[in-house]
């Protein structure tokens, strides 16, 4: 990628602080992605994407939770044992809808919305692996509200 593009679609501000600094994804594919979809290519919607990727994962995991207990007589149980938290818990866990994302001060966050942050907990119980290796892989930051 030529250095105006790459300042042009990724630094951000006034001192061109790259919020993708410490993030190892394939931006090629990516940005692919993003072009075949007719995205525009600025550093927001790049994050946005990268975001959405990871909420896909979470979803397909409770997807894979839900259809592994989904014949079970006694599914709370099994998940209270499993994952720590009951059948019913997991089921309100709405990634695509409680999970967003932002820039600020050059660094990309993202965060539970206000609406959602009573899933704090449950959210850590179940998914802490998966926050934890996102944001080793990409340098985002998770924020608490």
């Amino acid at each position: 990628m030529n250095e105006g593009l790459y300042n042009a679609v990724f630094c951000y501000g006034e001192n061109q602080v790259d919020p993708f600094l410490n993030t190892a994804v394939d931006f090629d594919r990516i940005i692919s992605d993003m072009r075949l979809v007719g995205y525009e290519l600025s550093s927001f919607n790049i994050a946005h994407h990268i975001v959405l990727e990871f909420v896909d994962d979470l979803i397909k995991t409770k997807g894979r939770i839900i259809e592994e207990t989904m014949d079970m007589d006694n599914k709370d149980d099994f998940c209270r044992q499993k994952y720590g938290l009951s059948f019913k818990d997991i089921d309100a866990l709405d990634p695509r809808h409680d999970i967003e994302c932002d820039i600020k001060s050059g660094n990309v966050i993202f965060y539970l919305t206000p609406e959602a942050m009573h899933k704090e907990a449950e959210y850590f119980t179940l998914f802490k692996k998966y926050f934890d290796a996102f944001t080793a892989k990409t340098g985002f930051n998770y924020m608490s509200h």
